[in-house]
């Protein structure tokens, strides 16, 4: 038998089988082996001093953070939850530390630091605390201002305060007394005991006021319980102005006590006790004889919590003055240590409302 030939395969054939890209990679690869190992190729020259060339700007739009070199934004997962929101969250620098970002931030650094944080800190609370304590002084001293007025006018002081505001005492004698509204005469009596008839001397009497503004031409006058009756804050009323007798009137009521005998107190209540002071009328004390004094005696030490009352420089009247009626008055046994006992009724008729008991006192002669 011939022998059996094998079948060769030349390059072409096998070109032939191969894929298109197959064929062009290899090419490329033995074109790319050559030029390298070819002597006519050369690199391209690297020039060490050569310009340099700009760096381009940065963009306008670029995050907060990456402006300001304030680190990279906590990032999140989707796949997870963020954790827990805490408002220390955003005081802690990358390594736990507070305020790190800010303390790391260039602008900082360059400018002093911390201790230009801390001198500006410093010295913008000594600014909020010196207009506080401007502020506090300021307010003080307008309290002070507009609360002087007040203080002086409940305190006046005759050498300060404008006319009637003072304390006064009223140089006046008793004119004349009346004891018709009661049954028993002795019961109704009138301080000092004695009138202007019996005895000019014996029948001075005085009372001790004070009189208050409370702005607005508004006047107010008090007694600090001169013979057992006292009043507070009776306001004054200006009558006849710019006449001859133009006056301060006053009225109010009081309880007045009499002691009619040793052991038995008398009590006039709803008593009507008013006066007149007048701002352009002289005062005249009739002395005992005829005669007449300009200038009224010296008037005692005067009862109050004051020592400084200043004479009324012009002409009072005044009056205490009740009608008669079934409770007219009421009078009780006294004990020695001065509790009340029984009411006496035995010897008092009780007399018409018209019937008046009164006591008149006033320093000059109508």
């Amino acid at each position: 038998m011939p022998p059996t030939k094998t079948p060769t395969t030349s390059s072409q054939d096998l070109s032939r089988n191969l894929p298109r890209h197959s064929i062009n990679g290899s090419k490329r690869e033995r074109s790319r082996a050559s030029s390298i190992h070819s002597p006519n190729v050369r690199l391209s020259i690297i020039e060490e001093d050569g310009d340099i060339p700009p760096l381009p700007a940065k963009a306008h739009h670029r995050p907060f953070h990456r402006r300001w070199n304030l680190g990279e934004p906590p990032r999140f997962s989707y796949e997870s939850p963020p954790p827990k929101y805490s408002v220390w969250d955003a005081t802690k620098g990358p390594k736990g530390e507070k305020l790190g970002d800010v303390r790391n931030n260039k602008h900082i650094a360059r400018r002093g630091g911390w201790r230009r944080i801390c001198l500006i800190a410093i010295l913008l609370v000594a600014t909020v605390v010196a207009l506080v304590a401007g502020l506090v002084v300021g307010l003080h001293r307008k309290n002070s201002k507009q609360s002087q007025p007040s203080s002086s006018s409940s305190s006046p002081d005759n050498t300060t305060q404008p006319f009637p505001v003072g304390s006064y005492t009223l140089t006046t004698y008793l004119s004349t007394v009346a004891t018709s509204c009661t049954s028993q005469s002795q019961d109704w009596s009138c301080w000092p005991y004695h009138t202007y008839s019996d005895s000019a001397s014996e029948a001075l009497a005085n009372f001790t006021v004070t009189i208050t503004s409370s702005g607005n031409n508004s006047f107010a006058i008090s007694n600090p319980n001169t013979l057992s009756i006292g009043f507070q804050s009776t306001p004054l009323t200006l009558l006849d102005a710019n006449t001859e007798n133009e006056r301060y009137h006053f009225s109010t009521m009081v309880d007045k006590i009499t002691t009619p005998s040793l052991g038995v107190q008398c009590f006039f209540n709803d008593t009507t006790l008013a006066g007149d002071l007048y701002t352009k009328k002289t005062q005249i004390y009739t002395i005992s004889g005829g005669t007449a004094a300009a200038t009224p005696p010296p008037p005692p030490t005067p009862v109050g919590p004051r020592d400084d009352f200043q004479p009324w420089p012009y002409a009072v009247d005044m009056q205490q003055s009740i009608g008669g009626g079934n409770t007219v008055p009421q009078c009780f046994r006294v004990t020695a240590d001065g509790r009340r006992g029984d009411r006496i009724v035995d010897g008092l008729t009780p007399q018409a409302v018209n019937e008046m008991c009164s006591c008149e006192y006033k320093n000059f002669d109508k």
